[in-house]
């Protein structure tokens, strides 16, 4: 979230060396992702902390086996993967402190990474870093405490049991008043307390700027309508009527999974190719490829026209480029990202792709590349889940979701790529939701797991400096908000709207208002 997390770590790993005689070994598990970062920061804030990046190929791997072996070394940086694969050489070492960056992966007391590190590794001490502990349930906090602390934390349904009441979801739910839920929770905090520090950005950096944060409703284009509504009543996809696929079948195709057909409907009917064949054909004809690098089956402004996602990307896209704003858009789907591609290349747009295809090597590059001063580069496409963590690309200072995720804390990590220590700039966050869609529902789904957070982490103040009365009168007001009713507007935006949402300052609003 960039708080300085892996800086902490860097700073107690050397203080336990130069003060405690500790020494080692360390291990530190990390995404792929983050790994060159780790070993760039420990180079600035430690070069005499002798390292081991362990990652690369098979016999890369073994080379390292003798020094693992010799013990000339501190600190083991290696990743989930390598934890698991290589455990019968990794596992021998007797670590003295074991390091889990990004530790909600730890969230399922069952998933492969957990049982290996339980089973495998031993190490007297544990620290997971993250900067969200609680994504969807209390089960998985469950889960960090559990691996942190086994016996103690030892059993799942009790701890439920004492806590769970007013996080609930309907079926399981208990009827409980506010005197009941205050006093449940502020209990949850007390348990938490010796386990948990937290800091905020307001602590870390006050003079850290804005983050604001819009989610912009988008109509559907006549023939997302049309497909959506099709698919909705039919559970099955419309193409053209007239045609008759190779088979000899109808122009329909049956779909599993009717949610995730629904949600590449709002992002772009193309995602399905045979939907744009079928158009193409119906058209009389394909359109031209652009640079012969994406091609496209229809003629190329039918690539906006046909979601209403991408028409609002076309209003806006402009306007940020003409003062300079530079431009973070996570997507979910790569066949999205795909689409978005041809989309640039056509409005001459010149951009960066990093998904989870991306070599570790190359994504150091693609961060310099966008990073650097004077870069040429407007816009960055990322996917939310490989883009969201450990990226530093301050650089930006304007975010795209271009669709939200179920967990919506993978959207507020992709969001801090841009707004972290280091960013100048006001930070705008468009979050795009199509209206009257299941969109709506996801969305409102990720509401309730944030208010989740909201009354276990947030109003516990983990910061080891706040009072009793102040956690008290957050978690009240926090109960409170809860059941004041929220009137959302269900109109479309206009350019006005849209404007002042993306103005930074009177004169941008005015020159906007020039261009729409």
């Amino acid at each position: 979230m960039g708080l300085g997390k892996t800086i902490q770590t860097i700073g107690l790993i050397t203080y336990l060396m130069e003060r405690k005689k500790v020494n080692g070994p360390f291990l530190i598990i990390v995404p792929l992702s983050t790994l060159s970062n780790w070993v760039l920061e420990f180079e600035k804030w430690a070069p005499s902390v002798v390292k081991i990046a362990y990652k690369g190929s098979p016999t890369t791997r073994r080379l390292l086996v003798p020094q693992l072996k010799a013990a000339k070394f501190n600190v083991l940086l290696t990743t989930y993967e390598y934890i698991i694969k290589d455990k019968a050489a990794l596992s021998k070492l007797r670590w003295r402190y074991m390091i889990i960056d990004e530790g909600h992966r730890m969230k399922n007391h069952h998933c492969k990474l957990t049982q290996v590190l339980n089973t495998h590794y031993c190490a007297p001490h544990r620290l997971l870093l993250t900067g969200t502990p609680l994504q969807n349930k209390l089960p998985e906090l469950w889960a960090l405490l559990n691996f942190l602390l086994p016996s103690i934390f030892k059993s799942c349904s009790t701890f439920e049991q004492w806590f769970n009441a007013p996080f609930a979801m309907t079926g399981e739910k208990v009827e409980l008043n506010q005197e009941e839920t205050l006093l449940i929770i502020r209990r949850l905090h007390k348990v938490l307390r010796p386990f948990l520090l937290r800091r905020l950005k307001k602590e870390v950096e006050s003079q850290l700027p804005d983050k604001v944060e819009y989610v912009i409703k988008c109509e559907m284009s006549a023939l997302q309508r049309c497909v959506y509504r099709h698919m909705q009543a039919r559970g099955i996809l419309l193409t053209d009527g007239s045609e008759k696929d190779k088979k000899g079948r109808g122009g329909s195709k049956a779909m599993m999974n009717t949610i995730m057909q629904l949600r590449k409907i709002c992002n772009h009917p193309f995602i399905f190719q045979h939907l744009e064949e079928a158009i193409a054909e119906h058209q009389g004809g394909t359109g031209a490829s652009i640079s012969g690098q994406v091609p496209s089956l229809t003629s190329l402004p039918d690539l906006y026209r046909s979601s209403g996602k991408f028409e609002f990307l076309d209003r806006v896209l402009p306007k940020l480029k003409t003062l300079n704003h530079r431009v973070l858009l996570f997507c979910q789907m790569t066949s999205l990202m795909s689409i978005l591609e041809d989309y640039f290349l056509y409005r001459g747009y010149r951009y960066l792709r990093l998904d989870g295809t991306t070599k570790s090597e190359d994504r150091g590059q693609l961060l310099e590349l966008f990073n650097q001063k004077d870069s040429p580069y407007f816009l960055f496409l990322l996917s939310t889940r490989a883009g969201g963590l450990g990226l530093n690309l301050q650089a930006a200072d304007t975010v795209i979701i271009y669709d939200s995720d179920w967990n919506p804390h993978q959207d507020l990590q992709a969001q801090d790529r841009a707004h972290r220590i280091g960013q100048k700039n006001e930070v705008r966050v468009l979050r795009l939701m199509t209206v009257n869609s299941v969109e709506e529902k996801i969305l409102a789904a990720a509401r309730f797991k944030l208010n989740v957070d909201e009354k276990v982490i947030q109003a516990g103040m983990f910061d080891q400096k706040s009072r009793g009365y102040e956690r008290q009168q957050l978690l009240q007001s926090i109960l409170e908000n809860e059941n004041e009713e929220v009137e959302e507007e269900d109109e479309v935006p206009d350019d006005e709207t849209i404007n002042q949402m993306l103005a930074r300052s009177e004169d941008e609003f005015d020159l906007y208002q020039v261009m729409s």
